[in-house]
């Protein structure tokens, strides 16, 4: 009996290892044209004198111990030093800003590795696209674990870079555009829909969280190819797809036995690792034989420029 019991676990981890090969080489389709973002509600305007985009005091102390210490976990699945580093530069704050801009999502906040407990009081009790009994009871409990297990302190150990529709705010740890840019795909998602509270809520349903991450992502991908930053497009597939495989593997490993959860969950983000590492390496390749193209042609535009100059001096001395 016990023999057929490893048996089905053994292939279980099988079928996870091939479904998060598959759900994250097929969720992103970064090749279609860019829709920007229409909200479909009236947008609920700021407080007057408040700015959309805010910055935390720096301190080296909370940010250093979150830094150096309670994101470690994020930064070895994700394989990156900066991810939840707590120190933002001003070319990220400035994708997103650009992004939101264009996007049209003129009440979405943005903290960049700020605490603000009070304030985000406020735009819970404010948000009324999202339904006052949606806001008060699960709004309330994000709220809490927002106030007492701060992100500012604990993300990449608990929490981290997200985005709350019970305030519409988006809150950023990590100095990576492409993670930036895959929250304001969430927010943009959000304000996109008739019913933002349902499409909340919705989100306690086993694999929800897979579609509505692969969403955010997808936009990432077609945004930052518009905006044709080559580094930026490759750094986006080997960040967003290992990011994509932790979702993959905290569905499947959050229904396994203690002593297999940890193996299913990193079933689900090595895929996403060389997958992501896989597009990074094709588009790099593309690039530099477009650049090559480029090079050879811009050559064989001087030559023939070199042959047509001496007829030329000849026609002009007849």
């Amino acid at each position: 009996m016990y023999g057929v019991y490893r048996m089905f676990r053994k292939k279980s981890l099988q079928l996870l290892l091939l479904f998060a090969a598959l759900a994250t080489t097929n969720c992103f389709s970064p090749g279609q044209k860019y829709v920007y973002g229409q909200p479909f509600h009236k947008p609920i305007p700021l407080e007057e004198g408040e700015p959309q985009f805010e910055s935390g005091r720096p301190n080296w102390f909370i940010d250093g111990l979150g830094h150096y210490f309670f994101s470690l976990p994020s930064k070895l699945l994700l394989w990156n030093r900066k991810m939840n580093n707590h120190r933002i530069s001003e070319e990220t704050k400035n994708y997103l800003k650009k992004y939101i801009k264009e996007n049209n999502l003129t009440d979405v906040k943005v903290r960049f590795n700020q605490y603000a407990p009070g304030a985000e009081w406020k735009r819970l009790r404010k948000n009324k696209n999202v339904h006052w009994a949606a806001r008060y009871t699960i709004g309330v409990l994000s709220w809490l674990m927002y106030t007492i297990l701060p992100d500012r302190l604990f993300a990449g150990f608990l929490g981290g870079d997200h985005y709350n529709p019970y305030t519409n705010t988006i809150n950023i740890y990590s100095d990576l555009p492409a993670v930036a840019i895959h929250e304001g795909g969430h927010a943009k998602d959000a304000a996109m829909r008739k019913n933002k509270t349902s499409y909340a809520l919705v989100r306690a349903i086993p694999l929800v969280p897979l579609y509505q991450e692969a969403r955010a992502s997808e936009d990432a991908h077609k945004y930052i190819k518009k905006e044709k930053d080559k580094k930026t497009e490759m750094d986006a597939h080997k960040q967003l797809s290992p990011a994509y495989g932790t979702y993959v593997g905290g569905e499947f490993s959050a229904y396994a036995d203690p002593s297999t959860s940890m193996a299913i969950y990193l079933a689900g983000v090595i895929p996403g690792h060389i997958y992501g590492r896989y597009r990074a390496w094709k588009l790099k390749k593309k690039y530099e034989r477009e650049e090559r193209e480029k090079l050879r042609q811009n050559e064989n535009s001087t030559e023939s420029a070199d042959i047509k100059s001496p007829a030329d001096k000849t026609d002009t001395a007849g």
